[in-house]
């Protein structure tokens, strides 16, 4: 599993609505499994697989969730995805929820931005933030604008 599944997922969420994201228990599993995998120092290939059948079982119960993954999955294929495109520390920061800790957030010191366990971090940071928030779709579209905006360009 890369990163741009994870992306996918996430740019597909604007088109559900909140109510119906908070109240799927699939998603708060997934919520739950990538906070653990935060901790850790690596993620390893069984971790990946893990989550993939988390994010396969919130897409079969989904039709309409699962097609525009599908689309955003096939739109970033040829996207180079880059540290200006994920949101900063500062954007992480502020949409975290006040009511919950999410352990150490952001950007990893002395770890390079073009290094795979770099985005790896970035991607899980970023979907645990948006699933552990109140108004994940919300959050989502507020905190990919960048990589929303340029996927619009492509089109």
């Amino acid at each position: 599993m890369d990163t741009k599944t994870l992306l996918a997922f996430l740019l597909a969420l604007p088109a559900s609505t909140d109510t119906e994201l908070a109240n799927n228990s699939a998603l708060k599993q997934l919520c739950n499994k990538l906070e653990l995998l935060n901790r850790k120092s690596e993620i390893t290939p069984k971790d990946w697989e893990n989550i993939q059948g988390k994010l396969a079982a919130i897409l079969e119960s989904n039709a309409p969730l699962n097609q525009l993954y599908q689309e955003r999955k096939a739109q970033l294929e040829g996207v180079e995805i880059t540290s200006d495109l994920l949101p900063t520390l500062a954007e992480l920061e502020a949409a975290k929820p006040a009511n919950r800790k999410l352990g150490k957030l952001g950007y990893h010191p002395g770890e390079p931005p073009g290094d795979w366990d770099f985005k790896n971090n970035e991607i899980t940071n970023i979907v645990t933030v948006v699933l552990s928030n109140e108004q994940p779709a919300k959050t989502s579209q507020t905190l990919l604008q960048k990589l929303i905006d340029l996927l619009k360009k492509q089109k």
